[in-house]
């Protein structure tokens, strides 16, 4: 069976760290990290992959949640489809943290992989205080922020997490939050990449969307 990776920029260090643990080698296409702006051009975006790909390969692997109900919709005439049963890819990295949507109440959630997108929190918080000034960027960010308590970064195993928290630190300063960082899991990811598809995951048939259905009792998360 021919299988194609379709994965988030974002995790590409934990992707390609799974399927090194895994001995796998695929051909992976990588999806920018700014279609999380909006479910529908994700969504869509997937798609156009899904429709040049299913040619030439038998199974499309996605590594995603189904992030803002995003990937509900997505159909191959000629492929399977296979996506982890999770809300997004903080879902997945935290599968084995037992108060996980108690801890998404007041948490900002970063890896490096998070760090280096075009939206990071510090590059935000820069663009504005470029646009508004000091004053009101601050004012901004204690608005967008108010709810959260804590900057967690998940250590993942796939990236130095020294190397990252001084500006991890600066960030939590700058809105405010303060820094913890806590245990990741790639275990997932290791199995999609590994074909081991246990009920954790929707393997969809040539011919049907992926639904709701698919993702029963998997919580919707925001893009």
């Amino acid at each position: 069976m021919k299988r194609l990776l379709i994965a988030c920029e974002t995790i590409r260090d934990e992707v390609e760290m799974a399927m090194k643990k895994q001995g796998v080698a695929m051909a992976t296409v990588w999806m920018p990290n700014n279609l999380h702006d909006s479910p529908e051009r994700l969504r869509a975006a997937l798609q156009e992959e899904i429709n040049k790909a299913e040619a030439s390969y038998d199974e499309l692997l996605f590594a995603y949640g189904n992030c803002g109900n995003g990937l509900l919709g997505l159909q191959s005439e000629k492929a399977t489809i296979i996506i982890p049963r999770f809300g997004d890819c903080i879902d997945i990295l935290l599968c084995e943290k037992c108060n996980l949507d108690r801890v998404r109440t007041n948490t900002y959630f970063l890896t490096e992989g998070w760090l280096r997108g075009d939206r990071s929190l510090d590059k935000e918080y820069e663009y504005n205080v470029k646009k508004y000034g000091e004053k009101r960027a601050k004012m901004v960010a204690g608005i967008m922020y108010k709810n959260y308590k804590n900057l967690m970064l998940i250590d993942t195993g796939a990236f130095d997490v020294a190397e990252n928290l001084p500006r991890v630190h600066d960030i939590g300063k700058l809105i405010g939050l303060e820094v913890v960082v806590d245990q990741g899991s790639i275990s997932p990811l290791e199995k999609l990449v590994s074909g081991q598809w246990n009920e954790s995951f929707c393997v969809v048939p040539p011919g049907r969307p992926t639904t709701k259905d698919d993702f029963d009792g998997v919580d919707v998360r925001s893009a």
